[in-house]
């Protein structure tokens, strides 16, 4: 009789023991092996400027500034001056393009497929800048499509060109958004942002199912799932189709809040990518969106939206779901074995 009651006494302490194990484990009371760390690898965001979208001016100012913060902020900016292909995209969690010139300068075939293998292969960060289609440029944002379309976007940028007469910098095609989205899930994104230069830019329509010029919706007033509208054009914003390609969405000479940037999440095959698409450029180009003052509008924050925009869409993408301790999933398994152990020798008792 005593031998069994001291049979149970000590399972029973087993069982405490066991119990007790993965906190004591989480709480660093079970001593752990020490290890160095490693050096941190940056988060590397890569930059197209293989397309003509180098500007000299820009970019020893705008560009600069624009590597300098993402820099401070603790991501890696390349600049990519020879075309886009697996060697440039290799450990890279982000790209940006911006709106390309010249009709030779387009992205060939298998610099959108590098692109579409890459983003599809999950947590990764797309950019695409557009332009208008004054003077007839259609191919920039043919070029612009062509990217979005390969990775399934809900988002394109339309044939048109935005003037605004009221909201613009010294003249109505250096339009000034002027409003941004009061939705809570992209509040950090939009802080503190109230003007941002859209040199010469285009408005944005969605695709329902993820093609191009199908299905084809006004995101003014439609909502497409995991697609958040970021910034508008002002009230007095006006669309004027400079060639013979119809805009999709809106109609020429319209007026109203047009959509001028998004963000798309859980994008992609895989479903974890984060999609960005702006109707002017973000870097480059004739002037970006980055511009702080600009002739008669001295205080913009297109840089802040910039910054604030990649920032949540690296750390979107590239968020997992938290990995279990190796040392506490050992505590774990350790209660089940003692468990069974223990049911295995009260029983025989």
């Amino acid at each position: 009789m005593n031998s069994e009651l001291q049979i149970k006494k000590i399972a029973a302490m087993m069982l405490i023991a066991a119990l007790f194990a993965p906190y004591f484990i989480s709480v660093g009371i079970v001593p752990t092996i020490a290890s160095a760390e490693p050096a941190p690898v940056l988060p590397k965001i890569v930059f197209d400027m293989g397309h003509a979208q180098y500007k000299d001016s820009v970019f020893i100012k705008e560009d600069a500034m624009l590597v300098t913060n993402l820099t401070a902020m603790d991501y890696e900016a390349i600049w990519a001056w020879g075309g886009i292909n697996a060697t440039i995209l290799e450990n890279a969690t982000g790209l940006i393009t911006g709106a390309i010139y010249g009709t030779t300068n387009g992205y060939t075939a298998a610099e959108v497929s590098a692109i579409e293998t890459w983003f599809n292969a999950g947590h990764k960060f797309l950019w695409v800048g557009a332009d208008s289609d004054y003077g007839g440029y259609a191919y920039i944002n043919n070029n612009a499509s062509m990217i979005l379309n390969a990775v399934g976007s809900h988002v394109y940028p339309e044939a048109i060109s935005i003037s605004d007469a009221y909201s613009s910098a010294n003249s109505s095609y250096r339009v000034v958004a002027n409003m941004t989205s009061t939705n809570a899930f992209v509040a950090d994104i939009v802080d503190g942002v109230d003007k941002v230069l859209m040199h010469g830019p285009t408005s944005l329509y969605g695709s329902t199912s993820g093609v191009q010029k199908t299905t084809v919706v006004a995101l003014e007033n439609t909502t497409i799932p995991n697609v958040y509208p970021l910034l508008f054009y002002g009230a007095s914003a006006t669309i004027s189709d400079a060639d013979l390609v119809p805009a999709l969405a809106h109609n020429d000479g319209e007026a109203g809040n047009f959509v001028a940037m998004t963000i798309e999440v859980n994008a992609g095959e895989a479903g974890n990518g984060v999609i960005v698409v702006s109707g002017a450029s973000p870097y480059g180009d004739y002037m970006p969106m980055t511009a702080t003052s600009y002739y008669t509008i001295p205080a913009m924050q297109g840089n802040l939206l910039v910054y604030q925009a990649i920032d949540f869409g690296m750390t979107y993408a590239t968020t997992l779901p938290a990995a279990i301790d190796p040392l506490l999933l050992m505590g774990i398994v350790g209660v089940v074995v003692v468990v069974i152990i223990l049911a295995v020798v009260l029983k025989k008792r």
